[in-house]
């Protein structure tokens, strides 16, 4: 699960309510909403072992899209080839909560910049989301 790296005062984000049918949505994941991709958020709940519960909704539930942050850790794909270097371009495959990745395939969106490395092995990627600005076939 992705951890936030931003302020809020730094993000841009709006509720919303969960109209897939048969999706059962996962906070810290990145979603379609709309015309806008972004990463789940819930509210915080802890376990009697003081963690962070993990939190999921299901259709008719409420929850929080942030699309638009400086900073924010999002799941990346793990394999050879897949490291990024600050500046490189962010694309996602448009499955609702899939992980990211460096290389532009045909229907990808480009969500932002990488802002932080990560190599290949590495389960995450800090990068400047910009969720409200996705494109399939222009660069942000």
């Amino acid at each position: 699960m992705q951890r936030l790296k931003t302020s809020m005062k730094h993000a841009r984000t709006f509720k919303f309510t969960h109209a897939i049918s048969g999706l059962t949505m996962t906070e810290g994941q990145l979603y379609k909403v709309e015309d806008t991709i972004g990463m789940l958020i819930l509210d915080i709940q802890y376990t009697s072992a003081g963690c962070k519960a993990a939190k999921t909704i299901t259709e008719g539930d409420d929850g929080v899209l942030i699309y638009n942050a400086e900073k924010i850790e999002v799941d990346k794909r793990t394999r050879t080839g897949d490291a990024f270097l600050p500046g490189y371009n962010v694309y996602w495959s448009g499955q609702q909560g899939a992980a990211v990745q460096p290389d532009y395939q045909s229907g990808f969106y480009e969500i932002g910049k990488c802002v932080k490395a990560a190599g290949a092995s590495d389960s995450t990627v800090i990068i400047d989301l910009k969720g409200d600005k996705a494109s399939t076939t222009h660069p942000l």
